[in-house]
């Protein structure tokens, strides 16, 4: 990083705007590029004034006390010697107020090509530059720590905490990809703190650490998951598929020609297996589960939202290889059309960042996107490149409805033996996977109030009978889902369709305000 600053330098750019949260990064790369360059360096603050990095002490020595952000650029272009470079900290508050004054001093600075091997550094947190600015400004991303920077920050705290330890296993180190520098030295201390050690038994320790810090931020949830592929009932297609591409991330692989796989869509029927497949994706190839809530990143700020996603997308990276699931995108996205409108553009600015993300990502992060309401999804999301394969997951089928009254009877250790599987088949026509798993704790339910009785075919057609099903409050639209998803998607089972009895749907009564779901009748 440090050389694309330096060579950024040598091309006469006077102003480089930095983004990172770290600020010793940062200074790192600056004081690399100063060194190698023959500059001195300064760094500039509200709090702290300006400040001059001293080499031979390594120390900062305090310089002059300004504390107005137009004085310390008048400060650059009329006093500072040549051959130096200056840190502004925390520029971003005043360029977010968009000062005219401020913005023509800069625009000034960034015109004038005479001033003599003098650099402004904007460090800042998040992208926020003023469309003013924007088209002659130099931009530069620090990414989070790789495997080789988080190395030289664990051997640190060994070091601090006196711990003699002649090497650390890449696995403790991977564990703590997606973190910022800070935040891997404050996990790795605190596992040397309470194993004496840094080994690969303090890794379980250290992705716990990883996990609270993820869930801080909002925006991801770090999940663990025991969900296994033979735990999802039928989807025998989509099985299949991911069984077959979890093959494509190894080095032989590349060496033959594939590409890492992307990512897939999952479209259709609520409570029939989108999610629980994506929990089942990650535990087949053991990879990290990342869930992103994309509704999360609207902010009130302007930029701001469009700086949460790149976040999000930034710690997915540094984690990889893992599964980014994002769950209902439909809901995220939705009055995109409008956008320009209705939110000044943010939703639209969101959306092209994730698709940019999607398109151009190089890691191996495997994206499972769900969605229940295709009218929502802006037709960039379905086309080809942005995922590998659509499918389409419908109601299951009567051998998948056995399949999964299994799961769900076996997992709360019972025995199917002595039920009539084949009726509770039939009797399920139009259930969905999560609708039948219902139907076994109701009957689980009765069986028990009526003092723990073993669980029998007439306690589960009790509470089958007592369920009406989304076949039927919501037909015609599982109808209409069904013809789009005909020549646009991918089945996701291989058992037979069954068709849905849309004459009851139409015999329900609505609330008014259901007219605008998609799924119902106008």
């Amino acid at each position: 990083m440090n050389k694309e600053i330096e060579l950024l330098i040598k091309a006469q750019a006077n102003v480089i705007e930095v983004v990172s949260y770290e600020d010793k990064r940062i200074h790192g790369y600056v004081n690399a590029a100063a060194k190698s360059l023959g500059m001195s360096w300064y760094c500039w603050n509200e709090v702290n004034g300006l400040q001059r990095y001293d080499y031979a002490s390594k120390e900062y020595v305090k310089e002059d006390d300004i504390k107005d952000y137009l004085d310390i650029l008048n400060f650059f272009t009329d006093t500072l010697e040549e051959n130096a470079i200056l840190i502004l900290q925390d520029f971003h508050h005043v360029l977010g107020r968009d000062d005219p004054k401020i913005l023509r001093k800069f625009r000034e600075i960034l015109q004038n090509k005479s001033l003599p091997n003098k650099v402004i550094i904007l460090s800042m947190p998040v992208k926020c530059v003023p469309d003013d600015l924007s088209k002659e400004l130099s931009v530069v991303e620090i990414g989070l720590p790789d495997v080789k920077q988080l190395r030289t920050i664990a051997n640190t705290c060994l070091n601090n905490y006196e711990v003699n330890q002649s090497s650390i296993d890449v696995p403790v180190l991977e564990a703590a990809l997606g973190l910022t520098t800070m935040e891997a030295q404050l996990a790795f201390s605190k596992a040397i703190i309470e194993f004496n050690k840094l080994d690969q038994s303090c890794i379980p320790f250290i992705i716990s650490e990883k996990e609270s810090i993820i869930k801080k931020t909002g925006l991801l949830e770090y999940y663990h998951t025991s969900t296994k592929l033979g735990d999802v009932g039928g989807l025998e297609n989509l099985k299949n598929w991911i069984d077959k591409r979890g093959k494509s991330f190894t080095p032989e692989a590349k060496e033959f020609g594939l590409e890492t796989p992307k990512g897939i869509m999952l479209l259709g029927v609520p409570g029939c297996g989108k999610s629980l497949t994506a929990k089942a994706v990650a535990k087949a190839w053991n990879y990290p589960l990342l869930r992103f809530d994309i509704g999360k990143v609207f902010a009130g700020i302007v930029g701001e939202s469009e700086n949460n996603v790149r976040k999000a997308l930034e710690i997915a990276r540094a984690i990889a290889p893992c599964v980014l699931w994002i769950d209902e995108i439909e809901k995220g996205l939705s009055g995109i059309q409008s956008s320009g409108q209705t939110d000044g553009g943010t939703t639209s600015r969101v959306f092209g960042t994730l698709l940019t993300w999607m398109q151009e990502k190089t890691e191996p992060v495997f994206v499972i996107a769900t969605a229940n309401n295709i009218s929502q999804l802006p037709p960039e999301l379905m086309r080809k490149g942005r995922f590998d394969e659509v499918f389409f997951v419908d109601l299951p089928s009567y051998d998948e409805r056995k399949k999964i009254f299994q799961i769900h009877i076996e997992n709360r250790k019972r025995s199917i033996d002595n039920l009539d599987m084949e009726q509770l088949a039939r009797e399920t026509k139009g259930f969905s996977g999560s609708e039948i798993e219902e139907c076994v704790k109701e009957a689980l339910q009765t069986a028990f109030s009526e003092g723990s009785k073993p669980l029998t075919t007439e306690y589960l057609l009790e509470a089958i009978r007592s369920t009406v099903p989304l076949s039927i409050t919501m037909g015609e639209g599982l109808r209409r889902l069904r013809d789009w998803a005909k020549f646009r998607a991918r089945l996701a089972s291989n058992g037979q369709v069954e068709d849905i009895d849309t004459e009851k749907s139409k015999s329900i009564p609505r609330l008014k305000s259901e007219n605008s779901n998609p799924f119902l009748d106008d």
